[in-house]
């Protein structure tokens, strides 16, 4: 079994997750930036402590983009390498552009950027494209049944379909290492063969209440941007998986979380698995009345003393003053 560290960047002020369509991975195109900066901070932000800070404000995580992909691939500010998601994994990206024969977003291919460098780097070649991005790549259609050879595409693939703008990403980069297409699926298809095991770390550090079960009658059950059926969908979740609940103080629509998007379900088709058992004040017994009668009995015997004490000495003090003033 393969493993794969995701963090969890959602680009919340794009207009992409804004716009927030959702649909059902199909595909996956697999681009690079075509320039040479392999930081993720240049296109992933706000700083989580790893990433460091953009100070140009170009990131893709602003109004007025108009490139979005689910996920980057690239450094960190201490040159590891690391994949970051930016979008639900069911929400349209825009990544491919048009050609003729349509949109490969629209078609539901899912995608996303790898930080070029120079093309010169052969270790970090290694580490992002045929390391992150293949595991990546694997762990995607792992989830979602898909065929390697079928649905895993690059940009100039893409542009030859028809489906997509006239970029040579990742080609090119392949290329310049004596690799294709078909290499590259054919790692996937290694890592598939293995599994793939996902370890997400929310950078927004979002702690759920518990876990509990989707047991809607349906297929899925529609988690969505707001508490009622007019807000958008950002993920269905099928009958049976499991979300992390992080709020169900509104007894109709709980908020949780499903790999990777947050939004809101239906409390009725949500059954806890681990919710921490409430705790409840108890009335004492007869019996621990019966004990605890002589205990205040005997206290309110000592509190009337007391008070008596106190009321003596209140007036030995008003006497005194008394025979000072003579």
């Amino acid at each position: 079994m393969r493993q794969l560290t995701i963090y969890q960047r959602v680009f919340y002020d794009s207009d992409c997750y804004k716009n927030g369509i959702a649909q059902e991975p199909a595909g996956v195109q697999v681009h690079s930036t075509g320039a040479p900066n392999s930081y993720l901070k240049r296109y992933v932000q706000p700083d989580d402590g790893r990433l460091g800070r953009n100070i140009y404000g170009n990131s893709h995580n602003r109004p007025g983009g108009d490139v979005c992909a689910s996920a980057y691939i690239g450094k960190l500010e201490d040159g590891t390498v690391a994949v970051y998601q930016a979008l639900p994994w069911e929400q349209r990206c825009w990544l491919s552009g048009s050609g003729p024969n349509g949109n490969a977003n629209r078609k539901g291919y899912i995608g996303f950027e790898i930080c070029e460098d120079n093309l010169t780097d052969e270790r970090y070649f290694l580490d992002a494209v045929m390391g992150q991005a293949v595991l990546l790549t694997a762990y995607w259609c792992q989830e979602y049944g898909l065929d390697p050879d079928a649905a895993v595409r690059d940009h100039h693939e893409l542009h030859d379909m028809g489906l997509a703008s006239n970029h040579a990403d990742i080609t090119k980069w392949l290329r310049k290492f004596g690799r294709t297409m078909t290499d590259y699926r054919a790692a996937v298809k290694a890592a598939l063969a293995e599994g793939i095991q996902v370890t997400y770390i929310n950078c927004d550090e979002v702690k759920g209440m518990y876990e509990a079960k989707a047991t809607n009658p349906g297929s899925y059950l529609n988690l969505r941007k707001g508490k009622a059926t007019t807000y958008a969908v950002v993920a269905k979740i099928p009958q049976g998986a499991t979300v992390t609940v992080l709020d169900d103080a509104d007894p109709v629509w709980w908020q949780v979380a499903y790999k990777g998007s947050q939004g809101y379900a239906m409390a009725e088709y949500l059954t806890p698995i681990n919710k921490p058992a409430e705790t409840t004040q108890t009335q004492p017994s007869e019996s621990q009345e019966e004990a605890l009668a002589p205990l205040l009995e005997n206290l309110q015997v000592t509190l009337e003393a007391a008070r008596g004490a106190f009321l003596a000495v209140l007036d030995a003090i008003e006497k005194l003053k008394e025979g000072l003033n003579k």
